[in-house]
């Protein structure tokens, strides 16, 4: 099982694949990344997740998403994880929502996670 995530600073994108195909999964919220990796590191547990893939964002703030990945695998050492470019997925998750004509109220609690199916489909096709 692999999981995907979009992580942000206080909502983070969950996605999940048992095979070539990514699916939404959950969007959690959290006051900080400490928390994040606690309820990342529960959906891995029930689901038996062996990797874990973050999307990350390069520029400044490229080291949020480095030390999340580092602390999350401190955490759960049994569990892969990778670092994968994710520039632009909430911009893809949101022209797709808009696309499908889902109100703007939903739109915002499922594009997170919408994103990070994108990440872990991008992920997916690569191998």
């Amino acid at each position: 099982m692999i999981l995907a995530v979009d992580l942000g600073q206080k909502t983070t994108g969950v996605a999940i694949s048992e095979g070539n195909l990514a699916s939404p999964y959950k969007t959690l919220k959290h006051q900080s990344a400490k928390e994040a990796i606690v309820k990342i590191s529960k959906v891995c547990s029930e689901v038996g997740v062996e990797k874990l893939v973050v999307g990350y964002v390069e520029g400044k703030i490229k080291s949020f998403f480095e030390n999340f990945a580092h602390n999350f695998k401190r955490a759960n050492p049994g569990i892969k994880v990778i670092l994968l470019d994710e520039t632009m997925t909430t911009r893809q998750a949101r022209q797709t929502l808009l696309q499908l004509q889902v109100p703007k109220t939903k739109r915002a609690k499922k594009e997170h996670e919408i994103a990070a199916s994108i990440i872990l489909q991008s992920y997916l096709d690569s191998l």
